[in-house]
């Protein structure tokens, strides 16, 4: 088994300061593992009112990238979706917590949030190589709540 690198960089955070954990590292596909990110927005921000009032519609966008034991780059793949509390069915969760513990539809402007998220990667749709995930939460404007990245070397299946 080739070593893994493992990334997880906060790129920007223009609304909201946050620190990620990732658990299992390193990922492994077929088993479920768990992203957690607790953030607040910061006083000097909660005066932008049409920022704040622009959270309940912020989307977070996943890409995805691959590149091959050859050299080759795979397809890069961007899904975007309301970053909102869902079911993805079984495979998936994300969920909004706000700084009571309580589940909410979206990040809230008062106090702490904690994302929470658990997914796994059905080892069919892996194929082997060193793969990115980037991750960005963004405000309809364009503006950047918080981006991340993480970088591993992921086996696939063998045939």
């Amino acid at each position: 088994m080739k070593p893994f690198l493992l990334q997880i960089l906060t790129l920007r955070a223009a609304l909201a300061a946050a620190s990620p954990i990732i658990q299992q590292q390193p990922l492994a596909h077929d088993q479920f593992f768990f992203v957690f990110l607790r953030g607040k927005i910061p006083p000097s921000k909660k005066k932008d009112v049409e920022h704040l009032d622009g959270l309940a519609n912020a989307t977070l966008s996943f890409t995805l990238s691959v590149v091959f034991p050859d050299g080759e780059r795979g397809e890069r793949r961007t899904y975007t979706i309301p970053l909102r509390t869902r079911a993805f069915g079984d495979a998936a969760h994300l969920s909004i917590r706000d700084a009571e513990g309580a589940f909410v539809d979206y990040i809230t402007s008062s106090g702490r949030n904690d994302i929470v998220t658990d997914f796994s990667i059905p080892s069919v749709f892996v194929q082997t190589g060193m793969w990115t995930f980037e991750v960005e939460a963004r405000l309809g404007d364009g503006t950047c709540l918080f981006a991340m990245s993480l970088t591993q070397w992921l086996e696939g299946r063998p045939w």
